[in-house]
């Protein structure tokens, strides 16, 4: 089904700035995980032709899983930021649900998800108008053959973890060991897949990877969030724990209320804060996740002005439930789009391994026995459509 995003914002105090800071702010939500595009309305897309990210010695700002990248070495900045977007205040998400980890990395816990991101960063950077292109981050510059057996990836001279300690190669080739030994499955199944690491010198690595056939890895492994060596050790990083992460990201870890509050403080001393992947982004000087035991109290908070943002998940809500006060005053901008990108499915999937789903014509009866526009008239208000 095609679905739709709901989208509620309350306005601050002074609606108007409140407002332009949130557009400004986009980038950063798109990085915390929240993909929701509150400014599309605003955006003055670019069109840069395609650009050969190679240079005559091999070395490349930007590498894609298909074809070549969209913006060329001496980009300044995405065309979907503000490069001159305001920066200061305060942006408040409601979270529904608890945290007793500030580790996303490992299985064990209920981590704070936006710690990834926000604290860790990668040695690449994901523009968000291309199918698959990153562009260089903590590493300055990438070197991917045709063949994919290998990529390199040189450090940025001005990297920088929060409190000032330079990345290295060394910072690199611990975080793949760590997370390839220690980390989710997908991490220890992709970096499992890496047949040699070569550290060439203080900041550059190479990674072998066999014959190349496998050419997502390369992207895989620049999306690899980095660790500090030198304040990290194994044991710390399998333990769910409330101590505050140490990243080289733009935000630090300012104030932690178990399981109810985290509070995300821009570091004004970012050291990628003039890089044209970052320009324009991070704007909000806190980013709050307020906790809630359930999705009710969530949107009480949210009517009375306590969170800025609510996704609305409930078509019959969203006609329903929406009439109050805030709504009338304006305070609560209401907002209905689409977002423009690949639709999760609501669908039902067989397993045609057990024999009662074997026969097609079953599969197909069960099909027909579905009563999608029922459901949709009944259920969600007939607001989805079939794709």
């Amino acid at each position: 089904m095609n679905t739709l995003l709901h989208l509620s914002i309350a306005a601050a105090t002074q609606p108007c700035r409140a407002l332009a800071g949130m557009r400004a702010a986009a980038g950063t939500m798109r990085r915390t995980g929240l993909m929701v595009p509150l400014f599309v309305a605003g955006l003055l897309w670019a069109a840069p032709g395609e650009v050969r990210a190679q240079d005559a010695d091999g070395q490349m700002h930007a590498m894609s899983m298909h074809g070549t990248a969209l913006y060329p070495p001496d980009f300044d900045h995405f065309a979907y930021v503000n490069p001159d977007a305001p920066k200061g205040g305060t942006l408040r998400f409601g979270v529904s649900g608890s945290f007793d980890s500030l580790n996303p990395l490992i299985t064990r816990g209920s981590p704070v998800w936006w710690v990834r991101g926000l604290v860790y960063e990668s040695l690449a950077y994901r523009g968000k108008d291309e199918a698959f292109t990153l562009y260089g981050l903590l590493a300055s510059s990438i070197e991917l053959p045709d063949d994919r057996s290998y990529v390199t990836f040189t450090v940025n001279e001005n990297a920088r973890f929060s409190y000032g300690e330079p990345v290295t190669a060394d910072d690199v080739i611990f975080s793949m060991e760590l997370l390839r030994e220690h980390g989710r499955p997908g991490q220890r199944s992709t970096y499992g897949r890496i047949t040699q690491t070569i550290r060439v010198d203080d900041r550059t690595i190479r990674f072998e990877l066999g014959d190349g056939s496998d050419r997502e890895l390369p992207l895989l492994l620049g999306l690899m969030p980095i660790l500090p060596q030198h304040a990290m050790t194994v044991e710390a990083f399998n333990e769910t724990s409330l101590e505050p992460p140490i990243g080289t990201g733009p935000y630090r870890v300012a104030r932690v209320d178990a399981g109810r509050l985290v509070v995300f403080e821009r570091n004004s001393d970012y050291w990628a804060n003039d890089e044209p992947v970052m320009r324009g982004q991070n704007n909000f000087d806190e980013i709050i996740y307020d906790y809630y035991r359930d999705e009710t109290a969530l949107f009480e908070a949210f009517k009375r002005g306590i969170v800025n943002i609510y996704v609305e998940g409930d078509p019959g809500r969203w006609l329903s439930e929406y009439s109050f006060p805030a709504i009338a005053s304006g305070q609560i901008v209401q907002s209905t789009f689409t977002d423009g990108l690949p639709n999760v499915p609501s669908v039902l999937v067989f397993n045609t391994r057990r024999p009662i789903f074997a026969d097609e014509r079953v599969r197909e009866a069960l099909t027909m026995l579905f009563d999608g526009p029922w459901i949709n008239e009944t259920l969600f208000s007939g607001l989805y459509s079939r794709t």
